[in-house]
């Protein structure tokens, strides 16, 4: 887990679940390096459902979802980019 999300002031919003859950996605992103999972513009990416999600931090749908929207570009700090797969 990067420390700098405990002490630089630009993460202090994030709640703990959330710098919980980007650890656990850092992990699967080394994965993805290895294997050279990588996009069209050569970023690495990871599949992680909200069932993961779910499991992982023993939570609902519901602040699975509120957790990943605290991390993702749109509605969020910026640390995650989500694409949506299939339906």
């Amino acid at each position: 887990m990067p420390k700098v999300l405990f002490t630089n002031t630009q993460f202090k919003s994030l709640s703990c679940e959330a710098k919980l859950l980007y650890g656990l996605l850092l992990d699967r992103m080394q994965l993805s390096i290895k294997n050279r999972w990588l996009d069209e513009e050569g970023k690495a990416y990871i599949y992680y459902s909200l069932e993961d999600i779910m499991d992982a931090l023993g939570c609902s749908n519901k602040k699975a979802i509120s957790i990943m929207k605290e991390l993702d570009t749109d509605a969020g700090i910026g640390l995650i980019e989500k694409k949506r797969q299939g339906q």
